[in-house]
């Protein structure tokens, strides 16, 4: 047992060296909401189909990665987002959806909006505090309520256990160059609260287990 947890250990140190390791020599791959980026807004007060845009969009610029998405509420503009997008492209589309919808837009008015890539520890930041005060909660109520079956070690898993799930989780989508997205934050906090309810349900056994022995012993 012990041969066997040794060698998940190092499994776990080997991904999270790794995951790092490639983190420093490339960063992170996101995907296009994250990375510089060109945008452009389409308006049409009587309504726009994205399906219309998104065709428009796929002909003009072709295998450039590119997302359509609406901006208004009540689906009166769209924005196009490209990782590169040239005047003259941003002219066809601005001639196709003219000639779809009847509308007059002009062409120079329709500004090429350059967007600066957004750093994936930026992202982060907003959810590392909220993790922290919460693990720090956690610590304190662990402690006091599973003291019986030794403080430190309840303190030292409730610390490590959370920390080193992300680390993994991270780790290998560095590895892997899965792009980090909406997607990744939603595993990220996925994974953190698992971690809180595999500690919690360890400890209330662990715990179980030691009043039981103490009955026995009675």
């Amino acid at each position: 047992m012990k041969n066997k947890n040794l060698i998940i250990y190092i499994i776990i140190c080997l991904i999270i060296i790794a995951g790092l390791a490639v983190w420093q020599s490339k960063g992170f791959r996101t995907e296009i909401q994250y990375t510089p980026r060109k945008q452009i807004q389409l308006t049409n007060h009587t309504g726009i189909e994205t399906s219309d845009v998104e065709a428009i969009a796929s002909e003009v610029l072709g295998k450039t990665t590119y997302i359509v998405q609406p901006v208004e509420t009540f689906g009166n503009a769209v924005s196009i987002v490209s990782k590169n997008m040239t005047e003259e492209q941003r002219n066809q589309i601005v001639e196709k959806f003219n000639e779809k919808y009847n509308t007059k837009l002009e062409k120079e008015k329709v500004e090429i909006v350059s967007i600066p890539h957004t750093r994936v520890k930026d992202i982060l930041k907003k959810y590392i505090v909220p993790g922290i005060i919460t693990l720090c909660i956690l610590i304190v109520y662990f402690a006091i309520r599973f003291s019986k079956i030794g403080y430190k070690k309840v303190i030292l898993k409730t610390l490590l256990i959370p920390i080193v799930s992300e680390l993994v989780v991270f780790s290998i989508m560095s590895i892997a160059r899965i792009p980090f997205s909406r997607l990744a934050v939603a595993t990220g906090l996925t994974v953190y609260l698992i971690s809180i309810i595999a500690l919690t349900v360890m400890f209330e056994n662990q715990r179980n287990k030691y009043i039981e022995e103490l009955e026995i012993n009675k």
